[in-house]
């Protein structure tokens, strides 16, 4: 058998309509002129592992006027012996296309482009067309393009690296809006940064909101340094639904790697950080593995926590660190650090705060065989006190379990407003937290912070015991049940033990904008009045550029990254990646000077659509899981120098089931979610695309574990030559279609909701690599068992 890559010949093609391109963001719609590729594929290989071998072939003569904007494309899984499937999306009957344009991307060497661009109209004709109507899209194509008078110039990857991107089309019942944690874990979004989605729009009176319709779509298969050579279209009557569109915005993650002092034609790195991994002379830029240069401060220290119930999972094993892990909780009023042995007091480290305020540090050197089995806490009141210097507030909450009613002391300047929000996991107003507010004149209302927004009023729920104002900082007094009266209002425990606030204050009395400096965040650790509250060790922690480092590395069987300790799980240990990579950085070190030459260019999308037909058309639900679940990315380590290239493979594996990618919602108000499934049993899977990044990845599998059957193998397909769309190094994923043999296709396979599936990644590690991903980006349909469409 065999597998086949890929040569590019460019042949230039001049169509019988020319388009003169204006500065703004621009809409096409039709025919343009463009350049056209041809592809021709011969090379050898055998595979002993695959159900259905590779076998790209040539598609007909596209119609003419609807070319392929970026060529002849390849799939994995062809069915042998059938007639070869066509990626000419002009073989789709009564299909069309439209072109949209990002707004200009401007950079400079060395700096990384990710943020949230602004919406783009369509084109005005479109968008009437289809006002409460559905359009189907059957798939799309990407590039990075300078306008110029004779048409579009495709950008080279090596000029200007994606790493990944977030396209979305958006309906007129729909937003884009920055998503809270709980709505950014269940679209899938972990690429470490802010999360926007589109979301269907409360305020406006849904015509049909039963109709499951999507009011949005997104679009983020093969959405890395593959996206321009993998194919994103569908087998036939499949298709992303939309209805109503009006607009595209997009979330790219640009990386500027053009070396500004060689004008040659082929790829010549640039000046690098000392920790870039890319060895000498390599095809590729090390900056596109986002290394964390000396412009990056990271921040790591040990990290612990309270608990004034239970005991700890993990306990401090010496009196030095106790007493000092004392301090760094902020223990107050510490008068007496004492060793004892105790079997009447719980073991490791704890304090006993006293009514006075004051408290003594103890560290328990009780032995293993008579270990006390006093547990930490156990009286009614538990207190905690946090100030922020950057947001002059501090705030003071008691809690007593006898009465049910909590204590809220708040402090700050006593002629401006100041603020307190409580429970901010991710210390952001995007968690919109319940909040109170102390204005210039000490009136205190309450409210429901809104997503970098000033929220709503909610009724008050606090009664003011005393306001009083000395030295210039007023000090409000006031008490409240434990229970929220609403959902607004956040519900108080005495059995919690942090608990994560946001604080802020303004520059005057009435309450608005906060300004950039006087805010900040941090937990409150409670102790309990009059017994032992225990400290605990959690581990190291730290901050990049400033951002608490988080990562979700998963245990075992869903991941092996925690049991390789792969540098990616760690703070102490991170070398590059997401992380060092946020919008506007420069992954230089701190004495390397950056070129002042900039370069601008527009990400361009060609989406190809047909009118939805009801009788004909499936709408297709994303599904996706991570090789490295979920922490976005890994270290690729480098084998020993001994080792024959060859040989030198990094693996790593992943066992999940379909229940664990299910988000099941209202396709209608989001297009991640899956639907109802309960009306189902399961998937059909009919597009799997992996991303997996240049310049090291050789292979990735995704099996059905209960059968051990091969359902998609990618063998990624590498350029060889200097030209753009065959750039050396640089790749495309051809992904795996499932539908009809008359399609020349492999049929879909059922997945039950329970199935369980194995993914394995394996990458070249000659040398080192940085921010690695291995996502299974799919589209499929919710199936009953046994059920053909």
């Amino acid at each position: 058998m065999s597998l086949v890559h890929t040569r590019m010949e460019k042949q230039t093609r001049k169509h019988e309509e020319k388009w003169v391109f204006p500065d703004k963001n621009t809409f096409f719609y039709g025919r343009q002129t463009g350049i056209f590729y041809v592809t021709v594929f011969i090379v050898f290989g055998t595979s002993a592992l695959f159900f259905a071998v590779n076998f790209p072939y040539l598609a007909t003569e596209p119609t003419p006027g609807l070319e392929n904007m970026n060529g002849e494309y390849l799939i994995s899984n062809p069915k042998v012996g059938a007639k070869p499937f066509s990626t000419q999306y002009s073989s789709y009957e009564n299909v069309e296309y439209f072109d949209a344009y990002s707004p200009p991307i401007t950079s400079k060497y060395g700096e990384v482009y990710w943020t949230m661009m602004d919406e783009v109209p369509l084109d005005k004709a479109l968008v009437d067309r289809f006002n409460g109507k559905v359009m189907a899209i059957v798939g799309f194509e990407a590039d990075q393009v300078m306008k110029t008078p004779e048409g579009d110039k495709s950008v080279p990857i090596t000029w200007a690296y994606n790493h990944h991107f977030e396209a979305y089309l958006k309906g007129s019942l729909s937003e884009m809006r920055q998503a809270t944690a709980e709505e950014a874990h269940k679209v899938g979004h972990t690429y470490g940064q802010k999360v926007w989605h589109t979301f269907k729009r409360q305020d406006i009176v849904d015509p049909t909101p039963d109709s499951g319709i999507p009011t949005s779509q997104w679009f983020s298969e093969g959405n890395g340094g593959e996206y321009r050579k993998s194919y994103h279209g569908y087998p036939k009557g499949k298709a992303q639904l939309i209805e109503s569109p009006v607009s595209f915005q997009i979330q790219p993650m640009q990386i500027d790697t053009k070396n500004r002092f060689y004008n040659g034609s082929d790829f010549r790195p640039g000046a690098l950080p000392a920790s870039s991994a890319a060895p000498p002379n390599a095809s590729y830029s090390g900056l596109l593995e986002c290394p964390c240069s000396t412009r990056i401060p990271k921040n790591i220290s040990v990290s612990y926590s309270t608990t004034s119930e239970g005991s700890c999972s993990t306990e401090i094993h010496n009196s030095k660190e106790c007493f000092e892990a004392a301090t760094k909780v902020e223990v107050e009023n510490v008068v007496k650090t004492l060793e004892v042995n105790d079997s009447k007091m719980p073991s490791g480290c704890y304090f006993i705060t006293s009514d006075n305020n004051t408290s003594i540090v103890y560290y328990n050197t009780i032995e293993d065989d008579d270990q006390s089995t006093v547990k930490c806490g156990g009286g009614d009141m538990t207190s905690g006190t946090l100030k922020s210097d950057a947001a002059l507030v501090t705030v003071t909450i008691k809690l007593d379990a006898s009465t049910s009613i909590a204590t809220i002391i708040l402090e700050g300047p006593s002629s401006n407003w100041f603020s307190v929000g409580i429970n901010a996991p991710s210390f952001a107003m995007s968690d919109l937290p319940y909040t109170i507010v102390v204005d210039g004149n000490g009136n205190v209302s309450e409210r429901k912070l809104g997503n970098h927004a000033p929220g709503t009023l909610i009724k008050q729920s606090v009664t003011v015991t005393s306001n009083s104002i000395a030295d210039g900082v007023r000090t409000v007094t006031m008490h409240r049940n434990f229970a929220g009266i609403t959902s607004d209002h956040y519900t108080f425990s005495s059995s919690i033990s942090n608990l994560p606030l946001i604080f802020a204050s303004g520059t005057s009395g009435t309450y608005a904008y906060h300004g950039a400096k006087l805010r900040s965040g941090g937990t409150v650790h409670f102790a309990s009045i009059d017994s032992p509250t225990c400290i605990c060790y959690e581990g190291v922690k730290g901050t990049i550029n400033g951002i608490p480092f988080h990562k979700d590395c998963l245990p075992e069987p869903k991941s092996d990254l925690l049991a390789e300790k792969n540098p990616t799980c760690f703070v102490d240990t991170y070398q590059g990646g997401l992380a060092c990579c946020h919008h506007e950085v420069v992954l230089l070190d701190k004495e390397q000077v950056q070129p002042s030459e900039e370069m601008t260019y527009h990400m361009k999308f060609r989406f190809w659509f047909q009118e939805y037909d009801e009788k004909v058309h499936d709408n297709l639900i994303r599904i996706y899981w991570q090789t490295e679940a979920m922490a976005t990315e890994y270290d690729i380590l480098k084998c020993e120098d001994s080792t024959a290239r060859d040989d030198c493979i990094f693996t790593i594996k992943s066992n999940f089931t379909v229940r664990d990618m299910m988000n099941d919602c209202d396709t209608r108000n989001n297009s991640a979610c899956w639907g109802d499934t309960s009306k189902f049993d399961g998937i059909n899977l009919v597009y799997a695309g992996g991303h997996c990044h240049a310049p090291s990845c050789l292979l990735m599998e995704l099996y059905n574990a209960d059968t051990n059957q091969l359902l998609c193998r990618h063998d990624p397909v590498y350029g060889k030559s200097h030209e753009v769309f065959d750039e050396l190094g640089y790749l495309a994923i051809p992904p795996c279609l499932y539908d009809s043999e008359d399609e020349g296709l492999m049929p879909p396979t059922f997945l039950s909701y329970d199935t369980n599936l194995f993914s394995i990644k394996q990458n070249n590690n000659t040398a080192a690599h940085y921010g690695e991903m291995a996502s299974w980006q799919m589209r499929g349909i919710l199936a009953k068992k046994n059920e053909e469409k």
